[in-house]
């Protein structure tokens, strides 16, 4: 899933990219601490499971990994699922850690991130959350969570966030149910003090998303342009960028952080409940498993960036990529929507020489 963020604030997100453009190497981590969630999303790309079952890392596992990770030269920790709110030991996960001197975020549905819990969690190291606003209108935005009353709540975890001290981001899968809608789901984040507004292209590579790619927006890049100069025009100055198209397909006179597949590049990775390292959330095949990296000799920069580069490998350039402008920056685009596509092409191209 290709992420694009844009900034009206100063924020902690971009250590992330400060530190991979000093080291060149692994630098941010999502880690789905649990495969439980509440609801049932139609996009969902990790196949998460409604309900509370214990299907959860182990808390030494946790502490663990984030050791490993803070010593390999990390930078960020993502906490995410399933549901993160529901790891009962999420509190001891944001603790150790920010007391390993990392910058701690979380992906939530906000459903159960109350004004206690903000204010909690923030006091323990969390520095931002994520939460999704799908719709301005509750019926679609609930119907697309699979959870009656998710748009309430979602509003009132991102006020909650706000009050505690956290940085919000207000996130979108853009599908063509909303990419008419975004502006104002943008202009209403931006009513509510929300510091960074998001959207995430739908890469249905897995499960439920699987299902129901009849919803992939099909105007993504004019989309993209569309949120640029909104952003510029309100205010923001900086848009962090994850996705490959971006550069080629958008004028922009806001500052760009990335530009590329933060995956590919090496930067990032998602660890699953049991360790499965996956070289994007949206794309569910493990490169290895991270409790056995652990017992590895082999510093896990170098051993994560010969996996990836492996990995990569397995998607050769199409011959029409090759004769393309574009190539230089883009790479070919995104391999998990290249891996979808039949023709072997990146379906949300709209290069003249791929249409």
């Amino acid at each position: 899933m290709c992420v694009v963020t844009f900034d009206w604030e100063k924020n902690d997100a971009n250590e992330k990219f400060k530190n991979f453009d000093k080291i060149k190497s692994l630098s941010w981590a999502v880690i789905e601490v649990t495969e439980s969630c509440n609801f049932s999303c139609k996009w969902c790309f990790a196949n998460s499971m409604r309900g509370n079952g214990k299907k959860h890392m182990n808390k030494e596992d946790v502490k663990n990994l984030l050791k490993y990770l803070s010593d390999n030269g990390l930078r960020q920790v993502t906490f995410s699922g399933g549901e993160p709110t529901i790891y009962p030991y999420i509190k001891d996960a944001v603790s150790y850690a920010k007391e390993l001197g990392l910058v701690v975020h979380m992906n939530t549905n906000g459903f159960l991130f109350s004004e206690k819990m903000a204010k909690e969690l923030y006091s323990l190291g969390l520095s931002q959350v994520q939460i999704n606003i799908d719709s301005l209108d509750s019926e679609n935005h609930d119907n697309v969570r699979g959870m009656e009353g998710s748009h309430k709540r979602a509003i009132e975890a991102l006020k909650n966030a706000r009050k505690a001290g956290i940085t919000c981001v207000s996130q979108t899968v853009l599908t063509k149910e909303n990419e008419d809608k975004i502006i104002d789901i943008f202009k209403f984040a931006r009513s509510l003090g929300l510091q960074r507004c998001r959207v995430w292209d739908m890469t249905p590579s897995d499960g439920i998303a699987l299902e129901n790619n009849h919803m992939i927006s099909r105007n993504y890049t004019s989309v993209l342009q569309k949120l640029s100069d909104f952003a510029y025009e309100t205010g923001a100055r900086h848009v962090e960028v994850g996705e490959p198209l971006f550069k080629e397909n958008v004028k922009t006179k806001l500052k760009v952080t990335g530009g590329y597949c933060v995956a590919a590049a090496g930067l990032y990775m998602t660890v699953s409940r049991n360790g499965n390292v996956f070289p994007c959330a949206t794309f569910r095949k493990s490169l290895y498993n991270i409790f056995d990296a652990i017992n590895n000799s082999e510093k896990l920069p170098e051993f994560h960036r010969r996996k990836v580069v492996s990995f990569t490998k397995l998607f050769k350039i199409h011959d029409s990529c090759m004769k393309c402008k574009s190539l230089k920056t883009c790479k070919g685009g995104c391999c998990t929507r290249r891996r979808l596509n039949k023709t072997k092409l990146d379906y949300l191209c709209t290069s003249s020489e791929n249409t």
